[in-house]
Formats: structure tokens, sequence, C-alpha cells
């Protein structure tokens, strides 16, 4: 039997709104995101991209989430993890779309982090450890001459996210100098992981991870609950 693709994830499209940010998390594990507007639409997707997971609204255009449900395994010839999003009420919808084979049904309103976590479990991949908060903070490296790097976006116990006008590439090694207002800097090793373009701007996007940060936990808590 013909098995789902593993690195393809098949959405309806006001679930991709709603994960607009969570799918740079997934792309940068390897997983490419197709979305469908009606529940035809989704079918066709489904045979044509195998997905390893789906995510779709009760309310679809012209088909309910639950016959969906249960018609995609028929276009894909094998077993798809589907999660339905849809009203709490009246409980009927919920026990109709688990009769289909629906994985799980989660009750709106509903966060993207929710959204986000249980999709990560269907797809065994980790969710980041550490949340970010928003931090706009100047940033210097070096250990002797301190230069300009740039500004935090957001910054967490386990690492931050940078802008700024030098590309390092994956793998550099950096010491580096927080500024966070009038209190005492932070210095911390970090390693970059990633590299993004900043939309719109002429600026870099470092994804920057902390090394040993248990040295430094205090000092990072410190900032991150003053800004909350």
């Amino acid at each position: 039997m013909d098995q789902p693709s593993s690195r393809t994830i098949l959405l309806s499209r006001n679930v991709s709104r709603l994960l607009r940010r969570g799918q740079g998390y997934l792309s940068r594990r390897g997983f490419r995101v197709v979305t469908g507007r009606t529940g035809r639409e989704i079918l066709e997707l489904a045979a044509r991209e195998r997905p390893a997971a789906s995510v779709i609204e009760y309310g679809l255009r012209d088909l309910r989430g639950d016959v969906v449900c249960r018609a995609l395994g028929t276009a894909t010839r094998a077993p798809v993890p589907v999660l339905i999003i849809g009203p709490a009420r009246p409980p009927e919808i919920a026990r109709r779309c688990q009769t289909a084979g629906c994985t799980g049904y989660l009750a709106s309103p509903v966060t993207s982090a929710a959204i986000l976590e249980r999709l990560a479990s269907l797809l065994g991949v980790q969710l980041r450890r550490h949340p970010r908060r928003r931090l706009t903070a100047p940033v210097s490296f070096g250990r002797t001459i301190q230069e300009f790097l740039g500004y935090t976006r957001d910054l967490s116990e386990g690492g931050a996210l940078i802008e700024s006008a030098i590309r390092f590439p994956p793998g550099r090694r950096l010491l580096l100098r927080f500024y966070p207002g009038d209190r005492e800097q932070l210095i911390q090793p970090a390693v970059t992981v990633r590299v993004d373009a900043a939309p719109g701007e002429d600026l870099y996007l470092l994804g920057m991870q902390f090394v040993r940060p248990a040295a430094a936990r205090a000092r990072l808590e410190k900032m991150l609950g003053r800004q909350v």
C-alpha cells in the first residue's frame, strides 16, 4: 500500500491563517505546508500530495469536516492523522468527527500554540523548549573588541532572534553581550542555528542558540520576567 508523504502537511485555509507564524517552525524542520480552500480542494490535494497529517476546520465552504475526514483515507489510500477544529457545542459535532475517524477534535476558540502542539505530537517533532518573549535590546559580539551586532526581536532562556546587518553562517559561535536598558549587561556565548532574510528590509534574522545557558539562567529569568 502506498504510504503518505512524511514531509507534507495539509491545512484548510482558515487554519493556515491561524498558524501563519507556526508554519515557519514547521518549514525549518523540513515540512512543506499546502492549503486547501474547500473540502473538495483538500481532498484533491490529499490525493496528490499524500500528507503526513492534516488540520481542517469543521465548517468548510462546501463539505463538513467529518465528511472530509472520512474521505481522506480513500483519497490517500492510507490512513492520515486528522485534527478538526470546530465548535464546542453541540457535543454531537465532536462525536460525529470522532466517528469519522479524526485523530483529535479541538473546540474553538483555540490558540495557534495549542494546534501546533498537537500537530507536532502527530509528526513526532519537538516544540521549542523555551517560549520566547518580545524584547528589544542592543547586542554586541566579541571577546576583546566588541562590535555592534544588532537588536533582539525576542529572547528566551535558550536563545534569541537578532536583527542584524551582518550575516553569520549557521554554526558560527559568538560571545554575545546584551544591554537591557539601564541594567547590567548580560554576557552569553551562543551559536548561530539559522539565518533568514528580514522581510522588506536589507537585514538578516539570526537565530542564536545559547551555549551553557544554565550559567546565566538567573539573569535571563530576571530579564524575561521584567518584560512580561
